[in-house]
């Protein structure tokens, strides 16, 4: 009685209480699953995109969508424009192919495949037996399914079939329009994968074209040494148990060895390429270049000079494609060189700034018109050799640069020239001591980092910044540096590009997928994007750039280590 608050207002308090409380641990609790499955749905993604196979995707798609959505089987089916018909890719689960023609579908659910991809829109089956797409599945057909068009840009290269076996019902607008983005997730995916086989099959069609025209050289090269073994042979043949002069055998074997040479040269050309990158040195291999074509040369009476520097060159790149561009340029200028008074070419190297320049030179006729002109604009080629216009692809995708220069006509002997510019790998310790400033010098380990800048003064000051700190930099523009990201390891990239840029946002997303630490570049600094940014694994440099500032987000990179994970942008 002497209570302050009643009993039961004191009972309805409480209660209040605990039903608030309890509300609130099941919206916390929907939430956490809510950003557990969002999670789970954006790795998906990124990993449909960086899938090397559409049997990859089928399988990534099969096992992990079930778990993000109320689908209980997925299938994928590609549409094939020579059987004009969707063929089922195989999983684990089924791993039967099946065949689905367009014009003439059958019964059942692929039949619903076929009605989504023609109308190229999204199709909801909330209840499968009172559709006609039961027909001929018998008691296997799921309860409800949707079907969703992989869509790029304004084609369909597929379908995406998302059955639920448990239950029938509308799929949430929510899971319809995730799904719908999976899907052209997966358009995009094969996209890329289509891409890069057209490249390979390019770049193998146009190996084999400057193979075919080598091999009437070769032919030629060869039956001059193969004459004298011939000679020789019979010669050896005559003497009987006489002794036979040491000349002759030392003839004999170095003709030999010519004509291994000539053949291991053409054989290793042809050879299937292996596209790992691996360090390269390319004063060696022009050298070689140049051996192997000595012959020819002396034979078109050109003069030859070589100012290669002996110290080793070292380039982080494809040796086979690398080497398929010098011998390329040096059968051009060969070419050229050939139908000049002059007859001259020369080669020579260069090492300026942890950049290697390779010059190739040559002697043009004064009444060749073509010269003046620069012969990437054209894709000027001759006998069917590599097109320059992939040579210069080749030279940009591992970081460098190709370009063309002409003297003018009005000189006695007219010279012009190829300048192949590509970042070295590593320095020797001599190098470092004498470029390196003390006071930059760093104790870390070595990153390789890709710089992408449209600022050309902002990316030679990073370039700078970067490079006397003893840390490999290969700058690239934005629409190649995802494409280097996969082929190539680089340890951190310097991200400069507005994200007003067309395509800006998608290539980041690509190249942070590859990349275990991002540096966003921007105009000033901004504490929120700063500590969003670091909270996903990246950091925030801003302009202009203090290099106290740098050196700190380098500590940070080196303290994460070589096992760190890769970045995930911040969401």
């Amino acid at each position: 009685p002497g209570s302050t608050f009643p009993p039961l207002l004191l009972g309805g308090a409480l209660g209040a209480i605990a039903l608030v409380a309890g509300l609130w641990w099941f919206r916390e609790k929907r939430l956490g699953t809510n950003r557990r499955l969002l999670r789970a749905f954006h790795a998906l993604s990124e990993d449909i995109i960086s899938a090397g196979s559409p049997g990859e995707i089928a399988e990534k798609l099969a096992t992990v969508l079930p778990t993000v959505t109320q689908a209980t089987g997925v299938r994928l089916y590609l549409y094939s424009r020579r059987s004009k018909s969707l063929e089922r890719v195989p999983t684990p689960g089924e791993p039967d192919p099946m065949v689905v023609p367009v014009e003439s579908p059958p019964d059942g659910l692929a039949g619903g495949a076929v009605v989504c991809f023609r109308n190229r829109t999204l199709l909801n089956v909330p209840d499968l037996r009172r559709s006609p797409f039961a027909e001929a599945e018998g008691e296997s057909q799921p309860r409800s399914a949707m079907f969703l068009p992989l869509l790029s840009q304004s084609d369909v290269t597929g379908v995406l079939e998302v059955g639920n076996a448990r239950r029938m019902g509308y799929f949430s607008h929510e899971e319809q329009a995730a799904a719908q983005h999976l899907a052209n997730q997966v358009a995009a995916s094969l996209k890329l994968q289509e891409q890069q086989t057209i490249r390979e099959q390019l770049f193998r069609s146009e190996k084999l074209a400057a193979t075919g025209q080598l091999i009437s050289g070769v032919a030629s090269e060869l039956r001059a040494p193969l004459d004298s073994i011939l000679q020789l042979a019979n010669s050896l043949a005559s003497y009987g148990r006489n002794p036979i002069p040491e000349r002759e055998l030392k003839l004999l074997a170095g003709e030999s060895q010519r004509a291994s040479e000539i053949v291991s040269r053409l054989v290793s050309f042809a050879r299937p390429e292996d596209s790992a990158a691996r360090q390269v040195d390319v004063n060696a291999m022009l050298a070689s270049l140049m051996q192997f074509r000595d012959p020819e040369w002396r034979a078109l009476g050109l003069r030859v000079q070589n100012r290669l520097t002996p110290a080793p060159a070292l380039v982080l790149g494809s040796q086979g494609q690398i080497e398929q561009v010098f011998l390329n340029l040096l059968v051009h200028a060969e070419q050229y060189a050939s139908e000049s008074a002059a007859k001259t070419i020369f080669v020579s190297s260069s090492v300026i700034a942890r950049r290697v320049m390779i010059e190739i030179g040559y002697s043009i006729a004064q009444s060749e018109k073509g010269a003046e002109v620069d012969p990437f604009a054209e894709g000027r080629s001759r006998d069917g050799a590599l097109g320059l216009g992939v040579c210069r692809g080749i030279i940009q995708s591992h970081g460098g640069e190709i370009r063309f220069r002409s003297g003018p006509a009005a000189e006695a002997i007219r010279m012009a020239r190829f300048e192949i510019d590509l970042p070295i790998a590593r320095e020797s310790a001599h190098e470092v001591r004498r470029e390196a400033p003390r006071s930059a010098r760093k104790t870390g380990a070595v990153m390789t980092v890709l710089l992408v800048d449209p600022d050309a003064g902002s990316q030679r000051q990073l370039l700078g910044l970067l490079a006397s700190r003893g840390h490999r930099v290969v700058p690239a523009p934005m629409e190649e540096a995802a494409d280097l990201a996969q082929r190539v390891r680089f340890d951190a990239v310097f991200w400069a590009m507005r994200p007003s840029a067309p395509g800006a946002s998608d290539y980041q997303e690509k190249i942070r997928a590859h990349v275990a630490s991002f540096v966003l570049v921007s105009d000033g600094y901004d504490a929120e994007l700063a500590g969003s940014l670091e909270s996903s694994g990246g950091f925030l440099l801003a302009r202009p750039v203090q290099e106290s500032d740098l050196d700190r987000i380098l500590k940070q990179m080196e303290a994460q280590g070589p096992s760190a994970q890769v970045a995930k942008p911040a969401r």
